[in-house]
C-alpha cells in the first residue's frame, strides 16, 4: 500500500472535501440572506438602477471573464489529473490572471454603478453583496496563487492534487454565486 491509497491519505482528502462543503454551505446562507434583503428593499423603494443594455454591457463582459476562468480552472484540474505539470501551471496562471481581471472589473463597476453605499438601504446591500463576492474572488485568487507556487515546486501529481481540486471547486462556487448575483442585481 502506498501513501496515496492509505487510510490516512483518504481521510485527509475526505476531511478537506467536507470542510469545503461546510464552509460553502455557510457562505451560501449568508449570500442568500443578503439577496433576499436586497430584493425586499429594492421592492420597497424607487429603484435607481437602469436595466438598459448599455448599463449591462460591462457587467456582462465581466461575467464572461469569470465564466471563462471557471473553464480554465477546470482545464488546470484535468491537466494535473493526467499528470500534465506544464498544463497545470499554464491553466492556473490563466485562471489567476482572469480572476484578477474580474476583480478589477468589479472595482470599475463599483465606481460606475450609479449607486452610493449610503443610498437608502438597498445601496448598502448592493455594495455588500458585490463587495462580499469580490472578497471571495480575492480569496480564490490567493488559493490560485498558492497552488501556482506549489505547482512550480512540483508538489502535485496525477494522484496527489487535493489542493487543486479544492481550489477548483471553490472557484466554481464563486462563479456560480456570481451568476446568481448578476441575475438578482442586474436582471431582476
Amino acid at each position: 500500500m502506498n501513501a496515496l491509497t492509505s487510510p490516512v491519505h483518504n481521510h485527509k482528502v475526505m476531511t478537506a472535501r467536507i470542510a469545503l462543503l461546510t464552509a460553502l454551505g455557510t457562505e451560501s446562507v449568508f449570500f442568500l440572506t443578503l439577496i433576499v434583503a436586497y430584493i425586499a428593499l429594492r421592492n420597497q423603494f424607487n429603484w435607481p438602477m437602469e436595466h438598459s443594455l448599455s448599463r449591462l454591457a460591462f457587467p456582462l463582459a465581466n461575467s464572461a471573464v469569470l465564466i471563462i476562468s471557471a473553464l480554465t480552472a477546470w482545464r488546470a484540474q484535468v491537466s494535473i489529473s493526467r499528470g500534465d505539470q506544464s498544463g497545470l501551471k499554464i491553466w492556473l496562471l490563466v485562471t489567476l490572471l482572469l480572476g484578477l481581471l474580474f476583480v478589477a472589473g468589479q472595482v470599475f463597476d463599483f465606481t460606475h454603478a450609479g449607486l452610493r453605499i449610503n443610498d437608502q438601504a438597498f445601496g448598502g446591500v448592493f455594495f455588500t453583496l458585490m463587495g462580499f463576492h469580490a472578497l471571495h474572488v480575492l480569496a480564490g485568487v490567493v488559493i490560485l496563487t498558492m497552488n501556482s507556487l506549489r505547482a512550480r515546486l512540483g508538489d502535485f501529481t496525477s494522484e496527489k492534487h487535493i489542493a487543486i481540486e479544492i481550489g477548483t471547486y471553490f472557484w466554481y462556487y464563486v462563479t456560480a454565486v456570481w451568476i446568481i448575483l448578476f441575475a438578482a442585481l442586474f436582471l431582476a
